[in-house]
């Protein structure tokens, strides 16, 4: 015990040494937890994705996408497929939902999407990954049934130079009758729409889209019956098949029954990637705790090896030696460990998202940059992520102090006492 203490104390000879050290030490730290808050979040948006995906189904017209002015491809399911659907056991929920495209320069055109104001806010070729993160403005709520206003997505809203501080204000022109190679016009009055709120979805085209309430979208583009998309959600992973075969049965020839992918693909592929450069980014900050580690020891042992040889001239065993020096490490490690907690505590909320956003996001593929945008970060500290730190603190310390003690150790006594 009296070589621990001793060690302790050798810690403080130096005490703005000590503060740069943990200053240093502390940095790769912050590091440290804050890609393990980047890990986390990822980790919990691909669980609920995955196991949001693989218990839903999609309905759509046969051969169709649905959309109601798009060429070739405007046949929408039958409005009694609404009730059909919701007399099907297992199925815990049914969302309809109508969609329309608009041209727009660049890149082409975008997307309407009629829905009820409570439902999903669902993302066309990655509809199933759902409630894109509003980032201006408000949602919608259960009294805007019928009217209108909408949510539009930012990259639909940087085209029509909509900016977050015009939320509630601003509108857009709904204008049915122009067209593109791919929509036809449809002989409606415009209507304009009251922008209440903007979204990110995390990959380009899902924010070129616009919510509205489908009692408006039917009103602007004359839709009084017909559904586009039904998406129904099952109670659990294991009765997905069975409900699904009771669809075929029930609704019949009139619908393609889907169960939709791209968002698991998209939730695997970027997750996996974000996860790998977490962990080497992780690593990274290990390997630089223990490069300062390693240089203060033998620093220490360097400036301190007349007292080793003193110490082993009047019969101080190796073991007493090496308790001291790893203790010393152990300390240091921890002390900047502490540095680097109270540095997350402090500034992990602002400075986390915006580490993604630089540090990880460039490796990205350019679609799915914009992720950092809607990903929930927490930088709540767990009692597992504590445990872990210090674990980290522990194997820095040893591994980092490791050649410094060993030089100590292999010092002779009559080396050391003639060191200068």
């Amino acid at each position: 015990m009296g070589t621990v203490i001793f060690g302790l104390r050798n810690v403080l000879r130096n005490k703005p040494r000590l503060a740069l050290v943990a200053v240093l030490i502390g940095i790769p730290f912050f590091l440290f937890f804050a890609m393990q808050a980047i890990g986390n979040a990822v980790s919990r948006q691909t669980a609920v994705l995955t196991r949001d995906v693989n218990t839903l189904l999609q309905l759509r017209a046969r051969g169709s996408m649905g959309h109601v002015n798009m060429v070739g491809q405007d046949r929408i399911l039958p409005e009694d497929v609404l009730d059909k659907v919701r007399g099907i056991g297992n199925i815990v929920d049914v969302e309809p939902y109508l969609l329309a495209m608009a041209p727009i320069t660049p890149p082409n055109f975008v997307m309407h999407v009629g829905l009820a104001p409570t439902a999903v806010k669902r993302l066309e070729s990655h509809g199933e990954a759902g409630n894109p993160r509003i980032v201006a403005g408000r949602d919608f709520t259960p009294e805007d049934t019928g009217k209108n206003v909408a949510i539009i997505g930012q990259g639909y809203a940087q085209w029509a130079g909509i900016k977050p501080e015009d939320m509630g204000t601003a509108t857009l022109t709904v204008d049915a009758t122009r067209t593109h190679p791919v929509i036809f016009a449809m002989d409606r009055p415009k209507r304009d729409l009251k922008i209440i709120g903007t979204y990110a979805s995390g990959y380009v085209f899902g924010d070129l889209q616009l919510f509205l309430p489908i009692d408006t979208f039917r009103a602007i583009y004359g839709i009084d019956r017909g559904i586009s998309w039904v998406f129904v959600r099952v109670d659990s992973v294991e009765n997905v098949a069975i409900v699904a075969e009771r669809l075929r049965a029930t609704v019949g020839d009139v619908a393609d029954i889907l169960v939709p992918r791209s968002a698991a693909v998209f939730t695997a592929t970027t997750s996996r990637t974000v996860l790998q450069l977490v962990g080497a980014a992780g690593l990274v900050a290990i390997t630089l705790m223990a490069i300062v580690v390693f240089f203060v020891l033998v620093m220490q042992v360097r400036e301190r090896t007349r007292e080793i040889g003193t110490l082993k001239a009047i019969g101080a065993a190796n073991g007493r030696i090496v308790a001291q020096f790893f203790t010393e490490a152990v300390s240091l490690s921890l002390l900047g460990g502490a540095v680097g907690l109270a540095i997350f505590l402090i500034v992990g909320d602002a400075a986390v998202s915006r580490l993604f956003a630089l540090g990880v996001g460039p490796f990205l593929p350019s679609q799915y940059r914009p992720l950092f945008e809607s990903l929930a970060i927490d930088t709540q500290l767990s009692a597992h992520l504590l445990a872990l730190a210090l674990l980290v603190a522990v194997v820095t310390a040893v591994t980092g102090g490791a050649y410094g003690v060993w030089q100590a150790i292999r010092l002779s006594p009559v080396e050391a006492m003639k060191h200068e």
